[in-house]
């Protein structure tokens, strides 16, 4: 992700209690999750492992990286897995690296990044090189429905990178929430939680559809899940939790004054976009648990150290606070109010 954020807000820190107040999603919503499941579902619990952001086209280990994303979910035994965008790009060259993401040995679930076509590839090459369904899609899993969403399509006014939800995913999405007999879950990779240059160019319009279907049916859609920002926090909008998912392996440095080699001068001349991040020094990644009798939502983060200074030290210039800036996925839970 590579460009400069205003912030329009400032979302929750990462203690338990400041997440539930600023939280406050409703019982009734919580109740609705329930509600929704047919009288003979047995299996009321999904877990899911998440990633985002790998950059395997920035990041001289990304392969390492995916390799201990996968092998820590073979041990923990999701549901399923899926990644957030700016994966790869469609090259010969990362044919390894989609390998090792194939070697988990479950369900495995791709979203579409702004630079998984970088080069001049099409957003058709990376879904057919990914094995995706389609660019955008739904997929079942025990009790809940789960939505995958395109940002990249044409439209906007913006310059740059695509980020924009196009008139005809817009009315699938809505047909899908008003038609589902289930809870659902929303993956995108930029996120639609504000109005800010770093979300969706249209993120109201986007908004406005999950809560016209959350409006009829309370506990229709449980939360979104997005990546793009190399941000961890969590806001509700209109009810619904937006959780930002921080990149596995770096932040983006806006400011030029910032750069630096912070890796061996080798390194650095093979992957010459190294001297624009602040990496973090193991993946990062999420463990997610929907659990529908109990009406809970937990996240199980990981936390780990920059390489080299920190971005302030190097003289980053971003009104992001260090609770949402940071080498780190939070732990979060979200538990129905009695």
């Amino acid at each position: 992700m590579n460009v400069d954020l205003v912030p329009t807000v400032h979302p929750a820190g990462s203690t338990r209690r400041t997440f539930l107040r600023r939280l406050a999603i409703s019982s009734a919503a919580l109740a609705g999750m329930s509600r929704s499941l047919g009288e003979g579902q047995v299996e009321r619990k999904v877990r899911f492992g998440l990633i985002a952001d790998v950059h395997q086209d920035v990041m001289p280990d990304g392969l390492e990286r995916v390799k201990a994303f996968v092998k820590a979910m073979r041990i923990a035994q999701p549901d399923f897995v899926l990644q957030l965008g700016d994966f790869c790009v469609p090259a010969p060259r990362n044919q390894a690296f989609l390998e090792a993401w194939n070697e988990f040995p479950g369900r495995r679930f791709h979203v579409l990044g702004n630079h998984d076509m970088d080069g001049g590839y099409t957003r058709e090459q990376t879904v057919a090189f990914n094995g995706m369904p389609g660019r955008y899609y739904a997929f079942d899993v025990g009790p809940v429905r789960n939505l995958v969403l395109d940002g990249n399509e044409p439209g906007g006014k913006a310059a740059g990178y695509r980020r924009f939800i196009g008139p005809d995913q817009l009315a699938w999405l809505e047909r899908e929430l008003a038609q589902t007999d289930r809870p659902c879950v929303l993956f995108v990779h930029q996120p639609f939680d504000a109005d800010h240059s770093g979300c969706l160019e249209n993120s109201a319009e986007v908004r406005a559809v999950v809560d016209r279907a959350e409006t009829r049916n309370p506990g229709n859609v449980v939360a979104v899940f997005s990546g793009h920002l190399h941000l961890d926090y969590v806001r509700a909008v209109d009810r619904i939790p937006h959780f930002q998912i921080n990149s596995a392996s770096y932040w983006w440095l806006g400011s030029a004054a910032a750069h630096r080699e912070t890796f061996p001068p080798e390194v650095h001349r093979a992957y010459p976009y190294l001297t624009h991040v602040a990496a973090y020094r193991e993946p990062l990644w999420a463990l997610v648990t929907l659990d529908l009798d109990q009406g809970e939502l937990s996240v199980e983060g990981r936390s780990t150290e920059w390489v080299g200074p920190d971005p302030w030290e190097r003289g980053e210039q971003s009104t992001w606070t260090k609770e949402q800036l940071r080498p780190a996925i939070a732990d979060r839970r979200i538990e129905r109010k009695v």
